[in-house]
């Protein structure tokens, strides 16, 4: 018996070895005919400015033409990559490229067809076909940005097996009634910008009953009130990332959003939300992405915002009614890597507790009205700080001298604040900065080339407005090359300062009444005229 072994296993490893040889060799396929004649009569019917589909030849295997894939094993079209490859939606000039004209039921032909991508494409305000929603076996189907319009064919909720559509940023799409949505149970993404739902007030209800949905993007679908007064609720148990953003709900932000609690990006801008930001916001602990910005809240940060242990990007920028000071309970969200909490009206201090955001690197605090207190300087705790905006506020005091401590950081924006004292030396230290404003403040004092020791990235430096002034060595060579100076009123006499004579690059610059234009040699006036418009001006005004 034991000899029989081989003789068993010898067939098997010969049949193993075949089906991986054809599994591996798609060079060997041979598309299915019918397949192949329907995807030339589907070409015909469209236009192809650019030629993509040259390799759609009757010469030609379909499974090796550009775009077509096919099941290894069996040889039939499964999906079809016709999406533009660029998004250029809004550069006319490359319109002339995208597929266009009509779309043939041909694909009705195509039955094992799963994955269907039309996007970036210019079908010219021609309705989404309803034949669509015959093709059984689809998973994906995208169509964005490819100019449909017209009414939505419900027909699209016969596709039972959806796990991906994608219908936004057409040319004037619209729904009157959304309930065919609620019948496509495997959906995970469903993506409607710009369709026009308004005429639908059911909305939300028919979206909930998706159990499978993950993926939620609503923006500019002209959503408001009227659309959510009766449902106090929505079940999406599943629902990770949810856009509304260009809506316009003009109420409070509903309850049932924060019941969400699987919810990592969360994106409400520019809906005219108003009243308080609850502190309910607490409860998304999952929450990565939030962004309201844009709205009419009023009130202050809730202090729950601590509790989100999990963000990463927070953005309450514009604002206009926001108010109250910062919470000592920012500095508990560790993975905080990006805040803006600009044009708003808070005021007091900034909490010593940012220090703690040991993550960030973007922080955005500009016009506002902080007032009371200095910079703190636990800010120099910042070390993977790259950005730091507080102009237009009412800082005093000095610049804190732990800003040298912030080595990754690249744009330093401290414009009119009341801010005093002199430069601190340790700005010389941050060897990425490329920009420095520090006009209209209170600056008094001199700059000498130890603040420019290591900045040479420098590229912009703003001191317009101040009572510093230069003093360095005569024969000091700037480590940067500046391509934007603003000094109007700081001094750099009395004579033309050899070390503005490097400075190849700038096609910003304004240094009137700094007491060098009279002292300027001619060849810099020649150099000068290649500089652009902007500064043309500048100088022509300087040289009156």
């Amino acid at each position: 018996m034991r000899n029989s072994r081989p003789i068993i296993l010898f067939p098997l490893l010969c049949f193993l070895s075949s089906t991986i040889s054809i599994l591996c060799e798609p060079n060997t396929l041979v598309c299915n005919q019918k397949e192949k004649h329907a995807l030339l009569r589907f070409k015909k019917a469209l236009s192809d400015p650019d030629n993509r589909l040259s390799s759609w030849s009757v010469n030609q295997d379909c499974c090796r033409w550009e775009a077509v894939r096919c099941n290894n094993v069996t040889g039939r079209v499964v999906e079809l990559h016709l999406g533009y490859p660029y998004d250029t939606d809004y550069l006319e000039f490359y319109s002339k490229f995208k597929l266009g004209g009509e779309i043939s039921p041909a694909l009705l032909e195509l039955e094992f067809l799963s994955y269907l991508n039309l996007s970036w494409n210019n079908f010219g305000g021609r309705p989404i076909p309803s034949f669509l929603g015959s093709m059984g076996s689809l998973r994906y189907l995208d169509l964005n940005h490819a100019r449909f319009a017209g009414l939505v064919p419900h027909q699209l909720g016969n596709l039972s097996t959806l796990r991906h559509l994608d219908l936004g940023y057409n040319s004037g799409l619209y729904v009157e009634n959304l309930g065919w949505i609620s019948h496509l149970a495997f959906l995970k993404y469903l993506s409607m910008n710009s369709v026009d739902l308004h005429r639908e007030v059911h909305w939300l209800e028919f979206v909930s009953m998706l159990p499978s949905l993950s993926e939620l993007h609503l923006s500019a679908c002209e959503l408001d009130s009227n659309m959510t007064s009766s449902l106090g609720y929505a079940n999406f148990t599943s629902l990770t990332f949810l856009d509304l953003s260009a809506n316009n709900f003009n109420q409070e932000i509903p309850n049932w959003l924060f019941k969400l609690s699987s919810l990592v990006s969360l994106r409400l801008i520019f809906n005219q939300f108003k009243g308080q930001i609850s502190e309910s916001l607490g409860q998304l602990k999952y929450l990565e992405y939030l962004d309201v910005s844009l709205n009419s809240f009023h009130g202050p940060i809730p202090t729950s915002i601590g509790n989100l242990s999990s963000l990463r990007y927070l953005r309450l920028l514009g604002n206009q009614w926001i108010n109250g000071t910062l919470p000592m309970s920012l500095g508990q969200l560790k993975y905080l890597e990006y805040l803006d909490v600009s044009n708003n009206f808070f005021h007091g201090p900034i909490p010593t507790s940012v220090g703690n955001l040991s993550s960030l690197r973007h922080l955005d605090l500009s016009r506002n009205q902080l007032i009371n207190g200095t910079l703190p300087m636990s800010l120099g705790q910042l070390k993977y700080l790259e950005y730091l905006d507080v102009c237009l506020n009412s800082f005093h005091g000095p610049i804190p001298t732990s800003i040298g401590n912030l080595s990754s950081l690249s744009y330093l924006d401290l414009y009119d604040n009341p801010i005093n004292g002199t430069l601190p030396m340790s700005l010389g230290l941050l060897s990425n900065l490329e920009y420095l404003y520090v006009g209209w403040t209170s600056l008094t004092g001199t700059i000498s080339e130890v603040h420019f020791t290591a900045l040479s990235k420098l590229k912009g430096l703003s001191i317009y407005g101040t009572s510093l002034s230069f003093h360095v060595n005569s024969s000091w060579t700037p480590p940067f090359q500046l391509e934007y100076l603003e000094a109007d009123s700081c001094k750099m006499g009395p004579k033309f300062p050899a070390w503005l004579q490097t400075q190849k690059s700038l096609f910003y610059l304004d240094f009137s009444r700094s007491g060098i234009v009279d002292t300027a040699p001619n060849w810099f006036w020649k150099f000068a005229s290649y500089i652009e418009v902007g500064c043309h001006v500048c100088l022509r005004m300087l040289l009156r």
